[in-house]
């Protein structure tokens, strides 16, 4: 993204900047608009029609939108393919506002802690966290739809590879881990460095980086993740 040059871009610029990792919903008017990057893929992933804004600094800004009143449809089959959504509302009424509508992201959807009718109700919906440190690795599991929670930890050589056995049986939608601290050393795997190709699934990941990851913190991971 360029440096925004409308004080409209520049405050979806610090919002999205504060959720980088999710796809931003911008309301404007009836309407949720997403922009750049974030509109490139959701035009292709929703197959509705990508346009473009005024221009920034001479490159048109990419832009697709949905009408607010049908978002949740929109964002359910986000959600399904994966994705993380953060819905940025109007604060205020624009009549009200004395230059820029004040806007804040009020909500953020991810695929381990949808709404139930966002899922399948032939499946689990697995929210998992793994923090490691040193040869031990803690794991913790929870389906919201359901309530069932799994919680274990490995220790030695081959903890490794039963964490992934665990999580390849799970499959869990989300996989919260320390993003200083990764899952899976890069040296001792075939995988590639995301936690989620590491352990074979299409599950979205989540670094969170304010933690002292060891494996006792698994189940306060999943419990600030709310």
């Amino acid at each position: 993204m360029t440096e925004p040059s409308t004080p409209l871009m520049r405050q979806y610029a610090a919002i999205k900047k504060e959720h980088p990792s999710a796809l931003l919903f911008f309301r404007l008017g009836d309407f949720y608009e997403l922009f750049f990057d974030d509109a490139v893929l959701a035009a292709r992933e929703l197959q509705i029609t990508l346009t473009s804004r005024n221009k920034e600094k001479g490159i048109a800004v990419p832009m697709c939108g949905v009408p607010y009143h049908a978002a949740e449809g929109y964002i359910s089959k986000l959600i399904r393919k994966g994705f993380k959504v953060a819905i940025c509302e109007q604060m205020e009424a624009p009549q009200a506002a004395k230059k820029l509508v004040r806007r804040e992201v009020t909500r953020v959807v991810t695929p381990g802690t949808a709404a139930d009718s966002t899922l399948s109700s032939e499946e689990n919906n697995f929210l998992a966290a793994v923090a490691t440190i040193g040869d031990r690795v803690g794991f913790a599991a929870l389906d919201l739809s359901t309530g069932e929670f799994r919680a274990t930890e490995f220790q030695g050589e081959d903890a490794g590879r039963r964490i992934q056995e665990e999580l390849q049986q799970l499959r869990p939608k989300e996989l919260l881990y320390g993003s200083l601290a990764p899952l899976f050393d890069k040296q001792k795997s075939d995988a590639r460095s995301s936690p989620s190709s590491s352990i074979g699934t299409s599950c979205a990941e989540t670094p969170l980086d304010d933690w002292i990851f060891a494996p006792d913190h698994a189940i306060p991971l999943l419990e600030n993740h709310f």
